[in-house]
């Protein structure tokens, strides 16, 4: 049965709805994803410096890469939130574990990203985990 022109249907308005919540919650979180896929790039990187690097300069190196990339929300003097650039790791966020009787390294980072939803200004706290393991060269 065709409705009138100009009307829709309200199987016609759930999806509508749902096209724009989907649209909209990848606008807000498809980013942070983005930004996690470039740590697990700063962690491959290391993992392959592992066998002529030492676990300082590992974290350095990891510290450097993502402090390029995304943003991330601090808390100033005057106890305001302000957005600043880079993803705001520090070395407590980085693991780096080494076997002692083979080669095996083991880099995992573990942080938290803080969603701002708009037009609400709720906050989200989005966690991520990255995690390479293995004998580097193999």
């Amino acid at each position: 049965m065709r409705h009138p022109s100009g009307k829709i249907s309200f199987g016609g308005l759930v999806l509508l709805i749902l096209v724009a919540g989907g649209i909209y919650l990848g606008a807000m979180f498809v980013p942070f994803y983005v930004d996690n896929m470039d740590v697990k790039e700063a962690v491959a990187a290391a993992f392959n410096r592992s066998p002529t690097a030492d676990d300082d300069s590992l974290v350095r190196l990891i510290i450097e890469r993502t402090s390029q990339m995304g943003t991330h929300w601090e808390t100033d003097q005057f106890d305001q939130d302000i957005l600043v650039p880079g993803l705001g790791l520090t070395a407590d966020n980085i693991t780096i574990e080494r076997s002692t009787v083979s080669p095996n390294v083991r880099i995992e980072v573990e942080y938290t990203r803080r969603v701002r939803l708009k037009p609400t200004h709720n906050v989200r706290v989005v966690r991520f985990h990255v995690v390479k393991e293995g004998i580097p060269g193999q």
